[in-house]
């Protein structure tokens, strides 16, 4: 397959913008980038996709999020976290059933498709009965997403009001996690991976963490843990181990170069120097952030210190959607003001988080995030012969700044394309919906 014509933006080490570019594709790989008249004369093709025009774009990653919580959308408005926590998940989780998890998954999966997102990173968590993250990875297999499963294991929190049907014994949350990284890791020629995922501090025990990280060595997995959310959080942490949550997450060793801290918002400078050191990944949720009155991660300064920063939607019950183009906006915007400095974040600097980065906070930095040849065909086409991205000068500013979820035409995911023309071609997208509306009806009206 070659894509021709367009505008390729690689995000590549020179970070090449490629005018009237094409990118050459055989089976699931990137075979050759570079302008469209020298790939059109060294490769001949049985698929050519015009993008006269348009943009081509690395696959959006969207490094974390709870798809369960797309069945959740708004039942906790105007809340603070544990109160949020409360009224959404805790009264509606314990009665997720697989084809609950598998309706709302998919769902999640279509709009993600939507909006120029070719990874998802779904950080499952509610396991009220088994098997559910199994109804997860069936969405992932049929929506042809590249899906990163992590299985979240949440082992305290009654006092803080963690239903008891959420609360898992360790050793049975660590034997399913191990169940499923022997069973579906690398899966699906590689585009299904699984990572294991301790919840965050304040609702797992002190020995959930080293438990974890020995399971992702063995495997040679990824981690990925909340921390350092909001002020209640770190009262929480600080209640229940003497220090910060950083500063607890290194005292057991827990910090390293294949984990992912997802929020990190209330962070010191000791708490940065620490991930620095340890080569720790941080996911910022700008949108859930902001929707819960969190704070503003420290995203400028994470930067400066050499820090991988991604980006993620987090739950659409704390967002509510799973639209990463929107996100990008938000992302560079609450930076900018946090700072009272325009100059703060760029836009390149936000495309960066949002593939490259994305990659390599999933673990998969040599494997997808830019345009280079070897690395894995997930590619977005975005048209911007649209009143909102017209004129465009820059087609980096103008994808941050002006596009919208309508600006997505095509993606390609592990060299198979999955929308064309805003139109999903893997499953039936109102069919999709239908489902997750009577999951929905079920578990929160009880219809």
């Amino acid at each position: 397959m070659i894509i021709q014509g367009g505008t390729v933006i690689t995000v590549d080490p020179r970070r090449r913008i490629i005018k009237d570019g094409a990118v050459a594709v055989k089976d699931n790989l990137i075979k050759a980038v570079g302008k469209r008249t020298d790939i059109t004369k060294k490769f001949s093709a049985d698929e050519t996709v015009d993008a006269a025009g348009k943009i081509i774009l690395p696959g959006i990653v969207n490094a974390h999020t709870h798809l369960f919580q797309n069945l959740l959308k708004g039942l906790g408005d105007d809340l603070p976290l544990v109160a949020w926590y409360k009224k959404s998940v805790a009264s509606n989780a314990p009665r997720l059933r697989p084809e609950d998890c598998h309706a709302a998954a998919q769902l999640g999966c279509a709009e993600a498709i939507k909006s120029g997102v070719t990874c998802v990173n779904d950080f499952m968590y509610a396991h009220p009965r088994p098997k559910l993250s199994d109804a997860v990875i069936k969405a992932f297999k049929k929506t042809g997403v590249r899906g990163v499963l992590s299985r979240g294991i949440v082992t305290a929190g009654r006092e803080t009001g963690v239903p008891e049907s959420l609360i898992q014994d360790l050793g049975v949350a660590i034997k399913d996690c191990e169940r499923l990284i022997k069973e579906y890791h690398g899966s699906e020629g590689g585009r299904i991976t699984v990572t294991v995922a301790p919840g965050s501090a304040w609702y797992t025990t002190r020995e959930t963490f080293p438990e974890a990280k020995k399971l992702a060595s063995k495997h040679k997995v990824w981690l990925s843990s909340h921390s350092s959310e909001s002020p209640d959080v770190l009262r929480m942490v600080r209640e229940k181990y003497g220090m910060r949550e950083v500063e607890f997450e290194e005292s057991i060793g827990f910090l390293g170069p294949n984990l992912q801290l997802v929020h990190a918002v209330w962070l010191t400078d000791e708490d940065i120097a620490l991930l620095r050191k340890r080569g720790t990944q941080v996911v910022h949720c700008p949108v859930a952030n902001m929707y819960l009155g969190d704070g503003i991660a420290p995203v400028v300064k994470l930067l400066k210190a050499g820090v991988t920063v991604s980006l993620g939607t987090d739950g659409a019950a704390s967002n509510n959607n799973q639209d990463m183009i929107s996100l990008l906006k938000h992302a560079a915007l609450l930076q900018k003001v946090n700072a009272l400095d325009p100059t703060a974040i760029t836009a390149e600097q936000v495309l960066e988080m949002a593939t490259i980065g994305g990659a390599k906070s999933v673990g998969l930095g040599k494997e997808i995030g830019s345009i280079e040849p070897g690395k894995k065909a997930d590619l977005v086409i975005l048209d911007f012969d649209k009143p909102n991205t017209q004129p465009a000068h820059n087609p980096v500013s103008c994808l941050v700044y002006c596009a919208t979820q309508e600006n997505v035409d095509t993606v390609v995911v592990d060299g198979k394309v999955v929308m064309e023309g805003r139109k999903i071609k893997t499953f039936d997208e109102k069919e999709a919906m239908a489902a997750a509306q009577a999951a929905r009806d079920r578990l929160v009206d009880g219809k």
